[in-house]
């Protein structure tokens, strides 16, 4: 065999041999058979007309983990212990609405508990929140803000929430009464409710209904795959995201074609030794 076919047949072998060692080394790790994620919509973004490396945008591929490899914090919780993800406190979650909708990927908020036993809201993680909240309660006599929260009634109010400084608040009659999280997309143009409140599921987000765990991003590289499908449109959203996409394509073959002009000159400079 040509010495130069042999030497390019070694480096494909090893390149193959480290990319699969690595996607099996990260399915071990993220307790996930799959542990991708195209971003479609755009309801992650914290712009809302370009992407931005740190955020989810649409057509970035997220990293996922197993619900049970990693501990999820709310937005409020995060605000107490500094934890934060994608650009935010608190974690961003993939929950499952039904059989025939899509998931959604979207940061937890609040963890609301559900005591059956008193028939009453509560949040353990609302008592050292030191953002602005409180329970708007209408009786006869008028209405009042109440800050109980071994007692939530009413309409839960946030304000200056997120980021964003969003102002959102939820009837907490119309929720399904079942202990989990209030979730929220981070988008300040479009999503400015909770999705409890805004029509795109009516109960509070249970551990039984998250899917998987974002941790990490892929930049741009879902772009191919919503430019091909039906959602072609949402593109629209992050127009930065193709050029970046073929920029970094770019820049990664010319480090593979200085990497390989290097090996090869170094082949030679050792043949001429012989």
């Amino acid at each position: 065999m040509n010495p130069d076919n042999k030497k390019m047949l070694i480096i494909a072998g090893v390149a193959i041999a480290v990319i699969a060692g690595g996607y099996v080394a990260l399915i071990a790790y993220s307790g996930m058979n799959v542990p991708f994620s195209v971003v479609m919509s755009q309801s992650m973004q914290h712009d809302n007309e370009r992407s931005e490396i740190g955020c989810i945008d649409t057509g970035d591929i997220v990293v996922v983990k197993s619900k049970d490899k990693t501990t999820i914090q709310s937005y409020v919780k995060g605000t107490q212990t500094g934890y934060s993800t994608f650009g935010d406190y608190g974690s961003v979650i993939i929950y499952e609405r039904n059989s025939s909708a899509n998931p959604v990927i979207h940061r937890a908020i609040v963890w609301l508990e559900w005591d059956s036993g008193e028939k009453k809201w509560k949040s353990e993680e609302l008592k050292g929140y030191e953002g602005d909240w409180y329970c708007k309660v209408t009786s006869i006599d008028g209405s009042a803000e109440k800050k109980d929260a071994d007692n939530l009634e009413g309409t839960l109010v946030f304000r200056d929430v997120t980021r964003s400084g969003k102002n959102v608040s939820i009837s907490l009659t119309s929720l399904t009464k079942e202990s989990g999280f209030l979730t929220m997309g981070d988008n300040p143009v479009t999503n400015n409710s909770f999705d409890q409140a805004s029509g795109i599921i009516n109960h509070p987000i249970g551990m039984e209904d998250i899917k998987s765990v974002p941790f990490a991003e892929l930049p741009w590289i879902g772009a191919v795959k919503i430019l091909t499908g039906n959602s072609s449109s949402n593109l629209k959203y992050v127009p930065n995201s193709l050029p970046s996409l073929a920029m970094a394509i770019i820049l990664i073959i010319t480090a593979v074609m200085l990497i390989d002009l290097a090996l090869q000159w170094r082949y030679s400079e050792l043949e001429k030794r012989k």
